[in-house]
């Protein structure tokens, strides 16, 4: 099984770079904290997290679809708040004007205040559950079928840009790259701009002259500008760097056994 710790080993060893995007999805079946952990950990990577700002927003925009109040991946452990990655919570937006936090363990988000407030972790609530992935900058020059293949030989996909935080991600290690435009996974077929991997194609980071509307034959394949930071078509035959993603599997290293205080009890003995 492909751990954190493994890509990131390889990545040094290569001279790759990478940087992790978490995506979260509103679950709507009512189970308790500690089941809500487990089904995250088995169909999903983990309960969601967001330890700073930047993550913040963007779990708030993918959380835009919640219904009802929904626990996250936050708990208290010996009186010390955690997120379920392991790392101590520092950064809380805690619903202040209600009161919050105020002695129990398991933390949720309220669906109309978008504020978290706690509560016992045996309470039935929904959840939300997210996956881990990460955009590896591939310092090899590929055209952009080349650089489409080896991604999807080695990795999973070009990557997608298809939001400011994934955007922001590429762009972290863009300044690494060693050609001045970087291949992505946006591409010009059948009049129109697409994310080869499906993804919509809501969020758009072109110049301010605006989205090519019919774009020469050999300027159709979408490159990240590493001086600009915004999109441009380039030629397809064109040997660039490029950014392949890759998922990082549900149950490995980024999650921790983790057992709010007071304990509860689940059927699995190590979630």
């Amino acid at each position: 099984m492909k751990t954190t710790l493994t890509v990131l080993l390889i990545l040094e060893l290569y001279g790759l770079s990478s940087g992790l995007i978490k995506q979260h999805f509103f679950v709507n079946q009512k189970k308790s904290w500690i089941l809500a952990l487990l089904h995250c950990r088995t169909h999903f990577h983990d309960l969601s997290t967001f330890t700073n700002e930047n993550e913040e927003q963007q779990f708030l925009e993918d959380a835009v679809g919640q219904t009802s109040d929904a626990w996250i991946g936050l708990y208290k452990q010996s009186g010390v708040w955690k997120w379920t990655g392991g790392e101590n919570a520092t950064h809380i937006s805690w619903d202040t004007s209600d009161g919050q936090p105020e002695d129990d363990d398991c933390a949720f988000l309220h669906k109309s205040h978008k504020k978290l407030h706690d509560i016992e972790c045996t309470g039935k609530y929904a959840f939300f559950c997210m996956n881990i992935s990460e955009f590896v900058l591939v310092q090899q020059e590929e055209s952009w079928e080349g650089a489409l293949e080896y991604c999807r030989t080695h990795y999973n996909d070009l990557a997608s840009l298809s939001s400011e935080n994934r955007l922001n991600s590429a762009l972290q290690s863009i300044t690494q790259a060693q050609t001045e435009y970087v291949w992505t996974g946006l591409r010009f077929l059948a009049g129109e701009w697409f994310w080869v991997n499906g993804d919509d194609l809501d969020f758009t980071a072109w110049p301010q002259t605006g989205q090519p509307q019919c774009p020469a034959r050999n300027l159709r394949c979408g490159a990240l500008g590493k001086l600009t930071g915004v999109w441009t078509p380039r030629d397809c035959e064109e040997k660039l760097n490029f950014f392949c993603s890759v998922d990082i599997e549900h149950g490995v290293s980024y999650g921790q056994s983790v057992s709010p205080t007071p304990r509860q009890e689940t059927t699995e003995a190590d979630v």
